[in-house]
């Protein structure tokens, strides 16, 4: 068995999680998570780590019986990690990946004393915020001496956790991926905007909708959608209405990855003014970036993190230094008023999208990295 360790697998901002579920060694791995899920989307065994909650077997190759429980692995007693590493040994899992660096921290006794290979796949702001945490970084370093392979999605990424201590043999960039085979070129419409996102300060919503407010006043037609929801909702919808913007930007909160998708192919431009946040907080290699690129949809971004890894200025799209809002705002105006430079930008991010970021790409790299059809099959 594969095993795969997370916070839980229902974020409807973390599709990359559920792909690795899904892709990575189908039909043979077990899922395990700090905390029950109302819904579970992903037919896959799982030990459900929270509170004396079931664990999961294989029946029939889906979703077994309940036999037995452990707590969250952060306040697991040694007894308790020597009982979650029994547990992985009659699973017979033979290598772990952990979601994010806290979680290989919890899971790092347990694979120990089982002797499971234990990989983790840091993703932002477990590589950028809590790296400013000394005590973090302690607890990192252990984590490095033991961990087979550091995964990141992006070189900008993978330096952070250099200067951490993390050893470069040991690090691999890997993109979460999106499914390129399944996305449509999109349809777009003229003068819409699109932006998809959790609305935290790392987003910088805010800057988005100044820039969008500068941009009407070239293109009054000009429409903008916000998708997601997060902390500074409430403060963008008012933000909208203190500009007089609602007649012109929708925020409909949360929607499935197939609506956003739907939303981004109707794009004219797709929009994204990330920041690093006041704590530190930094974006890994946004997703929602890469299914813009994958859509033929031209993207107008910061040169923030992992994203000019991604998306090259002047020719999938254009990148402004952070807090730059006349700097977006002229960018987004020049493409709506050249379809033709859109569609061509659009078209030169597909091609991009395809080469270096389907999803069957990077679960290939993931399964070669830790040897799972070697393992497994």
């Amino acid at each position: 068995m594969f095993a795969l360790a997370a916070s839980g697998f229902n974020k409807p901002s973390e599709t990359f999680i559920r792909s690795h579920a899904r892709h990575l060694a189908p039909d043979r791995t077990l899922l395990i998570a700090e905390r029950r899920e109302v819904k579970r989307p992903i037919d896959a065994p799982a030990i459900i780590m929270s509170k004396r909650l079931p664990i999961f077997v294989p029946k029939n190759g889906g979703l077994g019986a309940a036999l037995s429980g452990v707590v969250n692995p952060t306040r697991l007693t040694q007894s308790k990690h020597a009982y979650l590493a029994a547990l992985l040994r009659d699973h017979d899992v033979r290598v772990i990946m952990a979601e994010y660096g806290p979680i290989g921290v919890n899971l790092l006794p347990a694979a120990k004393i089982a002797g499971c290979p234990l990989y983790v796949h840091f993703h932002g702001v477990d590589a950028s915020r809590m790296l400013l945490d000394t005590d973090v970084v302690q607890s990192y370093q252990a984590l490095f001496e033991y961990t087979c392979g550091v995964i990141a999605p992006s070189a900008f990424l993978a330096d952070k956790l250099a200067e951490a201590g993390c050893a470069r043999s040991k690090l691999h960039v890997v993109p979460c991926g999106v499914p390129t085979d399944a996305i449509a070129l999109g349809a777009p419409e003229p003068f819409r905007l699109v932006a998809v996102g959790r609305f935290t300060e790392k987003k910088a919503p805010l800057l988005t909708i100044a820039a969008f407010a500068q941009v009407i006043k070239t293109h009054p037609d000009a429409r903008l959608e916000m998708l997601g929801d997060g902390p500074l909702f409430e403060q963008a919808k008012e933000e909208v209405a203190r500009l007089g913007l609602i007649d012109r930007v929708s925020m409909p909160g949360v929607v499935t990855s197939t609506q956003a998708l739907a939303a981004i192919g109707r794009a004219q431009v797709f929009v994204q003014h990330s920041v690093t946040a006041p704590d530190g907080d930094t974006e890994g290699m946004p997703v929602a970036i890469m299914e813009a690129m994958a859509s033929g949809v031209p993207v107008v971004s910061t040169r923030h993190s992992g994203i000019p890894e991604a998306v090259t200025d002047g020719v999938t799209g254009y990148l402004v230094p952070e807090n730059d809002v006349e700097g977006m705002a002229g960018r987004i105006c020049a493409l709506l008023a050249d379809a033709s430079l859109a569609e061509a930008f659009g078209r030169a991010g597909r091609k991009v999208a395809e080469e270096r970021f389907s999803e069957s790409r990077t679960i290939k790299m993931l399964q070669d990295l830790m040897g799972l059809p070697h393992i497994l099959y």
